[in-house]
């Protein structure tokens, strides 16, 4: 089994932290850019895959956070590309909220099981709401890869854990992450971790 952390996912060159764009279409032809640099792939196959999995998947899970995903051919290992949008995208999230932060993940072809358990990861991580707060306010790439991979900036001066960003009003949500399969069946966290998976399709949020 592929062992998956943040950090084995994300590296500072695969950080974008503004990335200017009119709708989904750039944006992920843009990451799939940069993640084309790193590793093995066709940048505009990626990017067909990223939109013919989006035809099944919802890839926005609220409070403003979306991560487009797909299985690319050549791919040994899980690759993620973060970026910082600029201007929010509307993606038809659960809570109406525009997109401005992205994670795209891109997985071992034909590995379900592997794609599972890359999207749990980048989905916890993006679900605590002092990340996201971090990731709106920090300044360049190395600072976003901080936020993202590392909890060393917890506890600094001027960070009073308060949550600097609220659910709207009617759509507070919990703290753990709903991984559910096309058919709308919520899998057990044991199925998480164990990457048990049988269908094609993904939506990762609550």
């Amino acid at each position: 089994m592929i062992p998956i952390t943040i950090e084995s996912l994300i590296a500072p060159a695969r950080v974008i932290p503004d990335l200017r764009a009119r709708d989904l279409w750039q944006v992920v032809g843009e990451m799939t850019r940069i993640a084309a640099l790193d590793a093995p792939m066709d940048q505009a196959a990626a990017q067909e895959a990223v939109f013919f999995r989006r035809q099944s998947s919802s890839f926005a899970f609220g409070r403003g956070v979306a991560l487009p995903h797909a299985m690319i051919v050549g791919l040994e290992r899980p690759m993620g590309v973060f970026a910082r949008l600029s201007p929010a995208l509307d993606l038809d999230a659960p809570d109406d909220r525009p997109v401005d932060l992205a994670l795209l993940i891109l997985s071992v072809d034909g590995d379900e099981a592997t794609l599972l358990r890359a999207l749990a990861c980048a989905a916890r991580r993006l679900r605590d709401r002092e990340v996201t707060a971090r990731l709106h306010s920090a300044d360049g790439a190395e600072a976003l890869h901080a936020v993202l991979t590392s909890d060393a900036w917890r506890g600094e001066a001027g960070n009073d854990d308060r949550p600097s960003d609220p659910a709207p009003h009617g759509q507070e949500f919990d703290k753990s992450v709903n991984v559910l399969d096309d058919r709308g069946i919520m899998l057990s966290s044991a199925q998480i971790d164990r990457g048990l998976h049988r269908s094609g399709n993904l939506i990762v949020g609550k």
